[in-house]
């Protein structure tokens, strides 16, 4: 029994011996390269990873298979090409209708992917995998950066001169916020900075300085990005803003009634001239036909006109 055992371990080890060595006799004849193996892409654009097989003529797309896949704990395929027929049932779900396989360069022995709408969770590596006539395959790492780039910045009165200054940005990874004065002196111990997670694993960082200032002074708050070596700065000026809002409003308000009192005036004086319009009118024709009725009617006559009018 035990050398049963022993002569099917060594049968095994036979078998596992043959094939490694034909796997690597085929990968002498057929090797794939990585013209690049790290990629840097900036979190929402675009990025094409290459790799490279022989050809040798013209390309038998029947016989050709691309497999690119991404090694996470859990391998996720990324694009399947088996047999010149792509196969997107097998593909995972983050990489859906994002992935799309360069097919005119297949003739040319270029493999090109291409991720569009590039995710934080897209970074780490890929596996390009190429069958035709033999097999090899090349690793490749991508690396997504999402820098600080919009500042949104906020200036608030609280009363007796002091004033709440907010900045808020997102980006990856986690930002450190430094505040300065104009002078240039550390503020940053005297800020409140909060950090939160979005559904893209992109941090909002939301920082808050209240100081004590006198209006027209500026502040800077510069969001570090360490991993990165980048840094993105905004600059904060502190204005009597509420004075020229109220002013502002005060402006409108009049101009407002100052309209409507011209309008009213205007109709005011519309009727009046209507009003006098008429006086004149009844006063014309009365006159006139008081001068007819004399000359051609009697007293009596003349009555009976003015009772009409």
């Amino acid at each position: 029994m035990q050398r049963q055992r022993s002569i099917y371990i060594m049968e095994k080890a036979l078998l596992l011996y043959i094939f490694l060595f034909y796997w690597h006799f085929l990968n002498a004849l057929f090797t794939v390269e990585a013209p690049q193996t790290l990629y840097t892409v900036e979190h929402g654009n675009n990025v094409t990873m290459e790799c490279t097989f022989p050809v040798n003529g013209k390309l038998k797309f029947r016989d050709l298979s691309v497999s690119w896949e991404k090694k996470d704990e859990l391998k996720k395929q990324v694009y399947v090409l088996l047999k010149g027929e792509e196969d997107f049932q097998s593909q995972h779900s983050d990489f859906r209708g994002r992935i799309k396989l360069l097919k005119e360069n297949l003739n040319l022995g270029q493999s090109l992917l291409q991720i569009t709408d590039v995710k934080l969770r897209d970074a780490g590596f890929y596996r390009c995998l190429i069958g035709y006539g033999g097999a090899d395959y090349k690793t490749i790492n991508l690396k997504v950066k999402a820098p600080y780039r919009t500042i949104t910045q906020r200036v608030v009165s609280i009363g007796d001169n002091k004033w709440k200054l907010t900045c808020q940005s997102e980006g990856y990874p986690q930002a450190e916020v430094i505040w300065q004065n104009s002078e240039y002196e550390d503020l940053t111990d005297k800020a409140n900075t909060s950090y939160k997670t979005g559904s893209d694993q992109l941090y909002r960082v939301t920082s808050t300085l209240t100081i004590k200032s006198r209006t027209d002074e500026i502040f800077y708050c510069i969001f570090w990005n360490k991993e990165l070596q980048e840094n993105t700065s905004a600059i904060l000026r502190i204005e009597d803003s509420s004075d020229s809002v109220l002013w502002t409003e005060s402006r409108r308000f009049v101009g407002a009634i100052l309209i409507v009192t011209a309008l009213f005036g205007s109709v005011l004086l519309f009727m009046l001239y209507i009003k006098k319009g008429i006086k004149f009118f009844y006063f014309s024709v009365s006159s006139l036909l008081r001068s007819i009725c004399s000359v051609n009617s009697s007293s009596q006559r003349w009555n009976e006109i003015i009772k009409v009018f």
